[in-house]
């Protein structure tokens, strides 16, 4: 027996409701699974961090940011006349100059050396070579069972050190004491377990939300009436939120944040650049192929209507 009109109509407008909401959770999906998988990739993929953090020392916001804190810690925790006694000339007339005016004089002598020595190929070595390392041992502890993670930067502050040697700040690092515990970082913590289950969590479940999108669309364009209009749809709203998400992660870079230092907001902005990179143009790449696919199929069917 055919089924009364009012009960097709029914199922039309059931079907409709279950396809369009499985058309949204798969689209928001798409967009997050995007992001997970940049994030897995980026976090746990030794080559693909070091890939990602190595070129933040190559920047000048960056350099500049480090030059400015490292030259206000030596300045606030070294004596100034010592400072000035092992940099300044007798020509600056030290004896008649106060504590400011001696860090005003030290402090553009101090942050162009440590620039210098940022910029110098051996650190950028240092910096990758550093990066490469910790990395590697903290997500090697994070797949175990210990109860405490161990990070040994000691080689870093090793090699800072040579880099002072060699600098006008040589000076100061004679007065830096070197244990064989220097730079060996132990975190011990009751939420340590807690973030490895997380992480592990974090880990396996990665590629499940890539699973569940593509299903939960394929299950959309199942109970869809119009299933051409649908995956027209879909892609459309795919690439416009791409593209948001993307805008999202470039803002950022043309803002001004009122009440920051300008060093340390160029540092922010080139920061976010450098590290989102690669979401970013997968954000736009994704973004535009779908609008353009999208676009291309209205104005097939357009023009198919026509002729």
């Amino acid at each position: 027996m055919p089924k009364e009109p009012h009960t097709q109509v029914k199922t039309h407008k059931v079907r409709t409701f279950f396809s369009a909401l499985a058309a949204i959770i798969g689209v928001y999906l798409i967009l997050s699974s995007v992001f997970v998988i940049w994030l897995n990739q980026t976090l746990t993929n030794n080559n693909e961090y070091v890939k990602t953090v190595a070129p933040l020392i190559t920047k000048p916001a960056i350099q500049q940011y480090i030059a400015q804190e490292v030259t206000t810690a030596i300045l606030k925790n070294s004596p100034t006349q010592n400072l000035a006694g092992a940099i300044l000339s007798a020509t600056n007339q030290q004896a008649s100059l106060n504590s400011n005016q001696l860090d005003n004089l030290l402090a553009p002598i101090i942050q162009n050396d440590v620039v210098k020595i940022i910029q110098s190929t051996s650190f950028i070595s240092l910096w990758r070579d550093t990066n490469q390392t910790a990395q590697a041992a903290f997500i090697s502890q994070l797949s175990n069972n210990s109860g405490q993670i161990n990070l040994d930067l000691s080689p870093a502050i090793q090699g800072l050190i040579s880099e002072l040697n060699s600098s006008q700040l040589s000076a100061l690092a004679g007065h830096i004491t070197v244990t064989p515990n220097t730079g060996k970082l132990v975190i011990k913590s009751r939420n340590i377990a807690q973030a490895r289950r997380y992480y592990r969590l974090y880990k396996d479940s990665t590629y499940a939300v890539v699973i569940v999108a593509i299903v939960a669309l394929g299950l959309a364009i199942l109970l869809s009436a119009r299933r051409a209009r649908l995956v027209r749809r879909i892609l459309l709203w795919t690439g416009i939120l791409a593209l948001v998400q993307g805008a999202v992660l470039i803002v950022p870079s043309f803002m001004t944040f009122s009440g920051k230092n300008v060093v340390t907001e160029n540092a922010v902005k080139a920061f976010i650049e450098v590290l989102f990179h690669g979401l970013i143009i997968a954000d736009l790449v994704i973004g535009i192929i779908c609008l353009v696919s999208a676009v291309s199929s209205m104005v097939y069917v357009h023009y198919k209507k026509k002729g």
